[in-house]
C-alpha cells in the first residue's frame, strides 16, 4: 500500500493525517503548535514530529514512506518563511519518509480551502484568534488579504476584537470614551477584581495574543446584552472582514460570478453582531456568494492536495 501525509500546522495545534491514494484515512496524530513564529523553529518540529510519530505508532515507522505530502501552515506568508517550513519539514526524522519532489508546503489557509469546498472559485475567510483571506478561481489563479499577524494586520479576528474592548475599557475608565458593560463581563470573565488587576493582567509575561483573542467572547456576551460599544466593536471587525473579502474578490474577478465563501473560526458564533452583519453585507455586493461553514477538518484538505499532487 501506498501512504499519504496530510498536515494541517496551526498556531494552536498540530494534525497529522496518513491516508491511502484515495483519501481513506488510516491513522491520525495530533500534538502542539507548529507555526514557528509563535513557538520557535526547534518546537515547531518537534510538534510536527510528535504528530507524525504518534499516527505512526501502529507500524514499524521505518518501513512507512509517503509518495505524497502536503503540509500547511500557519504563518507562512513570505520567501523567508518558505526557507524556515523547509527546515522545519526536512528534519532528520523524517527527510528519509518524504518524496521531495511530491511535498507540498503552503499557508494553512489552502488547506482550509480545499477542505471546505470543491468550488472552482472559492474564499476562505479565517476569524479566530487571527484572521486570513484566500482564494483561488477557476483559472487557477489565487489571492490573498490581510493575515499579516497582530502588529501588521490582524483587523476582523478575535485579537483585534479583544484589543478593541481593553481599549474602550480604559478610555470609560479614564472619562475618555462612553461607559461600556465590558468593564464588568470582563473583569467577571478573568476572575478579577479591579482595572489595577486587569492592567497588569494584560501586560504579563510573556505576551500571548491567544489569551486577547480570547476577549472576543465577552465581547459578543456584552454586545448581545444590548452594550453599544461592544456592538461598535463587532460592527467594525466584520466590516474590516468585508474588505478583505473584496479585495480577493475583485483580485480573482469574481465580482459577478457564483463563489463559494468558507467561514472559519470561533468569531462566527457570534451571530447577531458579527456573522449576520458580515453576511448581509457580502450578499448585498455580491449576488452569486454562496457562504458554507467549514465541516470538515483542514487536515483533509492537506490530504486531498497531496493525492491530486499524485
Amino acid at each position: 500500500m501506498q501512504h499519504i501525509l496530510g498536515v494541517d500546522g496551526g498556531g494552536t495545534k498540530t494534525t497529522a493525517r496518513i491516508a491511502d491514494t484515495d483519501g481513506n484515512t488510516l491513522a491520525q496524530g495530533v500534538s502542539g503548535a507548529s507555526n514557528y513564529h509563535s513557538v520557535g523553529i526547534p518546537k515547531a518540529i518537534e510538534n510536527l514530529n510528535q504528530a507524525i510519530s504518534e499516527a505512526l505508532s501502529d507500524w514499524d515507522n521505518d518501513q512507512v514512506n509517503f509518495v505524497s505530502s502536503c503540509f500547511g501552515f500557519a504563518g507562512f506568508n513570505s520567501e523567508s518563511d518558505r526557507v524556515s517550513y523547509q527546515k522545519i519539514v526536512f528534519n532528520s526524522m523524517l527527510e528519509n519518509k518524504l518524496n521531495p519532489d511530491k511535498a507540498l508546503i503552503y499557508n494553512d489557509t489552502m488547506v482550509g480551502l480545499a477542505a471546505g469546498s470543491d468550488c472552482p472559485n472559492k474564499i476562505i475567510l479565517i476569524a479566530g484568534t487571527g484572521s486570513n483571506c484566500y482564494g483561488m478561481n477557476q483559472q487557477g489563479r489565487d489571492a490573498k488579504a490581510n493575515g499579516w499577524d497582530y502588529i501588521l494586520a490582524d483587523e476582523g479576528s478575535g485579537y483585534s476584537m479583544g484589543l478593541n474592548a481593553l481599549r474602550a475599557i480604559m478610555r470609560a475608565y479614564d472619562g475618555r470614551g462612553q461607559a461600556t458593560q465590558l468593564t464588568d463581563i470582563i473583569l467577571k470573565y478573568l476572575n478579577i477584581d479591579s482595572i489595577d488587576d486587569l492592567i497588569k493582567w494584560t501586560y504579563q509575561k510573556p505576551f500571548s495574543k491567544d489569551r486577547i483573542g480570547d476577549l472576543s467572547k465577552p465581547v459578543c456576551d456584552a454586545a448581545d446584552n444590548g452594550d453599544k460599544v461592544s456592538q461598535v466593536i463587532l460592527a467594525e471587525e466584520a466590516r474590516e472582514a468585508v474588505i478583505s473579502v473584496s479585495a480577493v474578490v475583485e483580485k480573482l474577478g469574481l465580482e459577478n460570478k457564483e463563489f463559494d465563501l468558507v467561514m472559519v473560526g470561533g468569531n462566527f458564533k457570534c451571530v447577531k453582531y458579527f456573522r449576520k452583519r458580515l453576511t448581509r453585507d457580502l450578499k448585498s455586493k455580491y449576488q452569486g456568494i454562496k457562504f458554507l461553514p467549514l465541516t470538515r477538518e483542514p487536515v483533509h484538505g492537506a490530504v486531498k492536495l497531496a493525492i491530486e499532487n499524485l
